[in-house]
């Protein structure tokens, strides 16, 4: 393993764990429900960086870009509905 794939991988379950932690926090402290935005932030926060960190890994290289496209199609399906 290589250095800079450390960091970026450590990195990438910051984010995971802070948006998490996030939504958790909403959720428990504020009584806040789950909605369709947080379903959709949720999408970005754990699922990208886990691309991210398969991809640098090499586990996934070609299937990258259409699960990718994918995620983003799907965050941005519900934006102009409301």
């Amino acid at each position: 393993m290589q250095y800079g794939q450390f960091w970026i991988g450590l990195i990438a379950v910051l984010i995971m764990a802070g948006g998490l932690g996030g939504v958790l926090y909403l959720v428990i402290k504020q009584n806040a429900s789950i909605g369709v935005k947080t379903t959709q932030f949720l999408a970005v926060a754990l699922v990208l960086p886990l691309l991210l960190v398969l991809g640098i890994f090499g586990i996934l290289r070609q299937e990258i870009g259409p699960l990718v496209g994918v995620i983003i199609g799907y965050v941005l399906s519900g934006h102009w509905k409301e």
